[in-house]
């Protein structure tokens, strides 16, 4: 590492950094030195991939044109990845048991700036009685999600399944990005089914739903969390992180398989392009030769033509000076046009009729 940084220009703690952050092992201290003096030293495994495993990372620096060279292509991708229920369980071990933040001390950063933001409007209500905003999040109900989104984001981040991003100031468009992204909803069914329509049913409006939005492309998952007879959200935690995670999962590799499918048809438009291209080239290349054949045929039947024509003409000439009749006046001056039309004519003595058919 203390090499890479130097050729890379980046520290030795960063890459440090960013190789924990992937669960990928580091070299304990005075291991190359071992090595390099023959002495036997262990390789650390990589850890078992499972649904929050980190596959990209991506540093600043550059690399120096010796590591590029050793660099080949893009990271292998496995042609056959594992069963997601193995991923599952794994993903379940590490993970344990989700359990509610009761209070909202502990919170995630997302969550903390929603709060931040909260406490800030109080503070301008305080100072003036026309400040119009009001805090968003002091409701029983309001606080309720808070509390449950705070424990989902704070599972996945210590597990490095990704990072929240709340979208908006009421906390309705939230994502987490990373290995487990995903996009969620947190809210009423009823708000959800009719979000203009109000109810006077407490109960009902009290209750949440949990709906993670890739779930319409897998009927066959679990992809929505609603209170009811079997219990509450806040009693599911564990069991709606890991639902989150393997849709995620599956959500990636139905993306990555639509990627796939695009990128072969794209490879097949083009080699079809190709194949017609190649075929008009050859069309065309075949209508071009065609068409000298014709061109040169006709300028050889033109030719023969010609040379038939000056070829009479010089017959008659020959007949018309031996015929006994007497010549009109001009005769002669005649007779010369008529010879010298002849060899004009004549591609036999017409100099670039005859360089023609030499350069062919």
């Amino acid at each position: 590492m203390s090499r890479l940084r130097k050729a890379i220009g980046i520290s030795d703690v960063a890459i440090a950094k960013h190789c924990r952050k992937a669960g990928v092992p580091i070299p304990e201290r005075g291991y190359w030195n071992k090595l390099h003096a023959g002495k036997k030293v262990a390789q650390t495994a990589l850890p078992l991939r499972d649904l929050a495993t980190v596959n990209i990372i991506e540093m600043s620096g550059s690399l120096p044109p010796d590591l590029k060279a050793r660099i080949k292509g893009e990271p292998a991708i496995e042609s056959e990845p594992e069963a997601v229920d193995v991923l599952k369980e794994r993903f379940r071990k590490r993970l344990g048991k989700v359990v509610l933040t009761r209070d909202l001390t502990r919170a995630d950063p997302a969550i903390a700036h929603l709060l931040k933001r909260d406490e800030t409007i109080r503070q301008k209500m305080a100072s003036s009685s026309f400040y119009w905003e009001k805090p968003l999040f002091d409701s029983n109900y309001e606080r309720r999600r808070l509390r449950i989104l705070n424990s989902i984001f704070l599972a996945f981040a210590r597990v490095g399944g990704g990072t929240a991003y709340i979208r908006d100031r009421a906390a309705r468009e939230i994502s987490i990005s990373g290995p487990a992204g995903v996009s969620i909803t947190l809210e009423s069914p009823k708000k959800r089914q009719g979000r203009n329509r109000q109810t006077n049913d407490a109960e009902a409006r009290d209750k949440l739903e949990l709906r993670a939005e890739g779930g319409r492309h897998h009927p066959d998952l679990v992809s929505s969390w609603t209170d009811d007879d079997a219990g509450k959200l806040e009693d599911r935690l564990t069991e709606i992180v890991i639902g989150l995670a393997v849709l995620s999962e599956r959500e990636s590799r139905r993306w990555q398989a639509e990627m796939a499918a695009w990128e072969r048809q794209r490879e097949a438009e083009k080699a079809e392009a190709q194949r017609k291209a190649k075929e008009k080239a050859e069309r065309e290349e075949r209508e071009r030769i065609a068409a000298e054949e014709r061109k040169r045929r006709d300028e050889l039947l033109t030719e023969a033509m010609n040379w038939k024509s000056a070829e009479l003409i010089r017959e008659y000439v020959q007949a018309r000076r031996a015929s006994p009749a007497p010549q009109p006046p001009g005769f002669e001056q005649w007779e010369q046009w008529a010879l010298e039309e002849a060899d004009q004519m004549d591609p036999l003595l017409n100099r670039k009729c005859s360089s023609d058919a030499d350069s062919r």
